[in-house]
């Protein structure tokens, strides 16, 4: 009795805060670090905005310029100060706080000066960069640049301390003598709180005061411990093998509202980029289905696995996928896993992790997540190759949008992602939102390929500016995601999230699929909700991987075996390292695979190098004087090889040569013409390159070297 009073006591002051207590440095931070405040609606009244470098030609939809691309060095307003210029980038009237402040640079504009005046006082002065993110208000990750492998003046950098203000807040740019001829790129959000709202200002001293409360949230930030300190009374599990077209359900009831806290799984099959987008996450809550999403997109992962941490989702360990989404419901929740895909796959590890939750009758929200393809479209339109906008998400009702992410594929290098944002809320004609640049918006800059991680922003995967080779999957997708919890974006009617689609190439076709997570009342609508057509296409597991054509045989060959059906058929499996079928291609954290025919191929690379096992093919007479086949993987001789055995004895044999590219081995067999022989796949190896890769093997009267 005594626990369930201190909970409801807790809850109590939390409902109180959201409710519109004091704001402080101190009870944002708290806020920022509380998984369960977006799950209310906000207080009546808050709004938030951004304002950015845009560029001003961006009207509306109907009028020229709407996808203009000039993005730099736009103001409020330019003024002079002695031979420096004065630009005005925010001027904002309280109550509010700045949520979050990106910037990035170019040429010698890394040289000017960020000011920042709270109720008329200065308040910071210095460096623009050093004030962003070079520590000179507070540390990271409160305090970052991204990504770290980028020189430091072409990252995004980002400052995510909230700093609250009573009567006004302006931040201006300083462009000195030294910093004239450089462009300067920003983007600044803030919210309001209605004119009652009672909000202590940021100043020098409050943040010498609250200097222990920020480097409690950097050091929890720093360690992704989100929701760690919430208890957790109940844990499903989801283990066990989904069949081909198959579903796995699991369904909570619970009296008086309960909330998923933390979901963890791992996902096996001998394709890994097929299965996580075609095993799919659908969740109701009380009654509504609210999330519909590909795994690999839900936790931010896409369509391979790529090692990552945020605050909300992540990709640790061997194949593991993780989420921190608080997911509050009234009465009950039912959770299905679809398996969309021709194959049967494996969840291990998983455990769905539910708590205790104060369902709110009248704040109460709950969470949820579309997902949806873009397949094969242009990256510009019509006849003068132009760019176009897309949705991720429209939503009707009452919330808070509270994430988005991208997975991305295209066949070229150049950069994708000019296009900017534009946030319609409530039905407004002029956005509240446009941004810079896609790059901008995801906290990075300039297009950079390089992988990073944060909080609240990552690129597990990218392409773009300095990548100069589409070799292996690397060069190929993309994966962009931010989280939002300060700057999460309150609606009261709807909410609409456009992109532009702003390629540099014009005449590419490319796939770019868009995730929107959200937190919004019982009753409310998204314009998105199953799309079971892009699962279909992507049953055919090329994308991301350009599928090798058909091997051409001779008119005089008999072919043997090509694996091209999709089984293994007559032939013997023993051990784990070939699992039930053919590979579709490269498996989990292989290198690219290529050189193979068709779509199958033999590929001991199953769950990595350390299985073993063997492939033994049914009897045949030996006919013709030569067998020709494809072989690519480890250069073990017994014991990563592809054996002839005849009579009981290996007869001839062949390995790879530490490439996974398949090449062709040919055998001279006459001599044991009309005795019976078996073809024998070898995998005894464990460690670096403990497999082996085979294909299409046929007969014919000559050897084959090309």
């Amino acid at each position: 009795m005594l626990r369930f009073g201190f909970v409801m006591a807790l809850w109590m002051s939390v409902l109180t805060a959201i409710a519109g207590d004091r704001v402080t440095m101190r009870s944002l931070l708290s806020e920022m670090l509380d998984p369960d405040t977006n799950t209310y609606l906000p207080q009546p009244g808050r709004t938030a905005r951004l304002w950015s470098s845009y560029d001003r030609k961006s009207i509306t939809p109907d009028q020229p310029g709407w996808f203009a691309n000039d993005d730099h060095s736009h103001f409020l307003s330019v003024s002079a100060e002695g031979e420096n210029e004065v630009g005005l980038m925010l001027d904002a009237a309280g109550p509010g706080a700045i949520t979050r402040f990106w910037i990035t640079v170019a040429g010698n504009a890394e040289k000017g000066i960020i000011r920042i005046f709270i109720d008329g006082n200065l308040v910071v002065e210095g460096n623009c960069l050093e004030v962003v993110s070079g520590g000179k208000i507070c540390g990271a990750p409160l305090s970052d640049s991204v990504a770290k492998s980028t020189a430091y003046n072409r990252r995004g950098h980002d400052l995510y301390l909230p700093i609250p203000y009573a009567k006004s807040c302006k931040v201006v740019y300083v462009r000195t003598s030294e910093a004239k001829d450089g462009a300067f790129y920003y983007n600044i959000e803030t919210r309001s709180y209605p004119s009652e709202t009672e909000v202590e200002s940021f100043s020098p001293a409050v943040l010498k005061q609250y200097a222990p409360a920020i480097a409690e949230a950097n050091h929890k930030l720093s360690w992704r411990m989100n929701g760690y300190d919430k208890a957790i009374n109940e844990a499903l599990s989801l283990d066990g093998v989904i069949p081909p077209g198959g579903v796995a359900t699991r369904k909570v009831t619970r009296s008086g509202g309960g909330a998923i806290r933390r979901m963890i799984m791992n996902l096996n099959s001998e394709y890994a980029p097929m299965l996580l987008r075609t095993t799919v996450l659908e969740i109701e809550f009380d009654g509504e289905r609210t999330v519909w999403a590909p795994v690999g997109e839900f936790f931010g992962s896409g369509y391979t696995y790529e090692p990552y941490s945020s605050w909300f989702t992540a990709c640790t360990g061997s194949n593991k996928l993780e989420s921190r989404w608080v997911m509050p419901f009234e009465r009950e929740c039912v959770l299905t896993l679809h398996n969309y895909s021709d194959r049967a796959i494996s969840v291990t590890g998983s455990s769905v992790e539910l708590g205790n939750y104060a369902w709110d009758v009248n704040r109460s929200m709950h969470f949820g997540a579309c997902w949806h393809e873009y397949a094969d479209v242009p990256s510009r339109r019509g006849e003068q190759k132009e760019p176009y906008d897309f949705d991720f998400v429209e939503l009707e009702g009452q919330g808070l949008l509270v994430g988005t992410a991208i997975s991305l594929w295209q066949p070229v290098t150049d950069w994708w992602g000019e296009g900017d944002e534009k946030v319609f809320i409530d039905g407004e004609s002029v956005p509240s939102f446009i941004g810079t640049g896609s790059e901008d918006y995801f906290g990075y800059a300039w297009g950079r390929y390089q992988s990073f991680d944060h909080p609240f922003i990552a690129q597990p995967i990218g392409i773009g500016n300095g990548s100069k080779s589409l070799d292996g999957r690397i060069r190929r997708n993309v994966v962009n995601l931010r989280h939002r919890v300060l700057d999460a974006i309150p609606f009261s009617e709807s909410i609409k999230f456009h992109m532009e689609m702003w390629h540099w190439s014009k005449d590419i076709k490319l796939d770019f699929a868009p995730l929107a997570c959200w937190y919004m009342r019982p009753g409310g609508k998204c314009n998105h909700s199953v799309d079971e057509e892009a699962l279909k296409r992507m049953v055919r597991v090329d994308i991301g991987y350009p599928s090798p054509k058909k091997v051409k045989l001779p008119p005089t060959a008999k072919l043997f075996e090509d694996f091209d059906d999709g089984t293994y058929a007559e032939w013997i499996v023993e051990g784990d390292a070939f699992g039930s079928a053919p590979a579709r291609g490269t498996l989990p954290r292989q290198n690219p695979v290529d050189g193979y025919s068709g779509k199958y191929l033999v590929n001991s690379y199953l769950n990595g190098d350390d299985t073993t096992g063997t492939l033994t093919s049914r009897e045949f007479k030996i006919e013709l004087p030569h067998i020709n086949f494809l072989v690519g993987g480890g250069n073990f001789a017994e014991k990563t090889c592809v054996n002839l055995v005849v009579d009981g004895n290996v007869v001839r044999t062949a390995t790879g040569k530490n490439r996974e590219r398949l090449e062709w081995a040919s055998w001279a067999v006459g001599e044991f013409k009309g005795r019976t022989a078996r073809i024998v796949i070898v995998d005894r190896q464990k460690g670096g390159w403990g497999h082996i890769n085979a294909d299409c093997f046929y007969f014919d009267v000559a050897p084959r070297t090309e």
